[in-house]
Formats: C-alpha cells, sequence, structure tokens
C-alpha cells in the first residue's frame, strides 16, 4: 500500500526554502511519539532535470544532498507510471482492492487527478497539462505521483553461490 499523507509545492523558490518546507511538512507527522524526518521516508524521487549539470557543474540534487535531502533519479516511463497508479486505485466492480490512499491534504492532487484526459495521439498516456504564467492548473502533482509508483524500491537479494 502506499498512502499520500501530504503536498508541498511551490513555484520559483530555491533548494534550502524547499528543503526546509519539506521537512517542516513531515515533523507534522509521527511515527509512534517522534515526528517523521527525511531518513523515514522509503524513496524520495525527481525528474531527471534536477540531475543536470548547471553552468558550473553542480546539479540541484547535489544542492538538495548538501541541505540533507538525497534525490534519487525517478522512472519517467509515463505509460507504465499511468497504468500503475490505475491499476493501484482499484476497481469495486472486480473486487480488487485499492493500494492507493491519498489524504484529504492533499488539496492539489486530488483536485488534479479527475482532470487528467488521455492523450488523443497516444491513449494509454496522459495529456500533458502545464501550469499558467501564474503557476495556476497543469499536472506537476500528478507526475510526481506518478514518478512514486513507477519508482521502485531499490533491494539486494544476497546468496551463496555453490558450484556444481
Amino acid at each position: 500500500n502506499i498512502f499520500i499523507v501530504d503536498e508541498h509545492a511551490e513555484r520559483l523558490w530555491l533548494p534550502q526554502r524547499h528543503a526546509a518546507a519539506v521537512k517542516a511538512m513531515l515533523a507534522r507527522h509521527k511515527i509512534g511519539e517522534r515526528k517523521m524526518s527525511v531518513e523515514d521516508l522509503e524513496r524520495f524521487v525527481a525528474g531527471a532535470d534536477v540531475f543536470s549539470r548547471q553552468s558550473d557543474g553542480t546539479t540541484i540534487a547535489a544542492q538538495y544532498s548538501k541541505l540533507g535531502i538525497t534525490l534519487r533519479c525517478a522512472n519517467t516511463d509515463r505509460v507504465n507510471g499511468w497504468a500503475e497508479i490505475l491499476q493501484r486505485f482499484g476497481d469495486v466492480g472486480a473486487d480488487i482492492r485499492p493500494t492507493l490512499f491519498i489524504h484529504k491534504r492533499c488539496g492539489r492532487l486530488i483536485e488534479t487527478l479527475p482532470t487528467l484526459q488521455h492523450d488523443p495521439n497516444r491513449p494509454e498516456d496522459v495529456l500533458k497539462i502545464d501550469a499558467d504564467e501564474d503557476g495556476i492548473g497543469g499536472d506537476d502533482c500528478a507526475d510526481a505521483l506518478r514518478y512514486l509508483v513507477a519508482t521502485k524500491s531499490r533491494t539486494i537479494t544476497q546468496r551463496k553461490l555453490r558450484g556444481v
């Protein structure tokens, strides 16, 4: 199961301000008696653009890392990501239970998901919608959800090999 319990979205902020806001958002939640922190997250993913080198050779991901938030490059496969979200919503008619739950605090995401439309040129994909000049609208929060569900946790399996 995946539980989306909060959201953070702001435009034109520097990484320092985003990192502080994300940490404050996590601290509003508790695990047992202690406040939640970045270390409690199984994964923290971002689009490939934050890993691109800037003119000075640094990356936005490196800036976040210095602030205590280690980002992993998200799987941005649109078709399989949207299929995963659809599957996780379940199907009441087929008695398939949901495995994705979104808290009411996630207003932007809840508002965006029902407005998504199939891309007429690629029906298995969702039509990309950009925010306007004021940052209103767009599908960035839905893309963030897609990144989350499409990017699987890294698991390492260790086995003792036996010769023949």
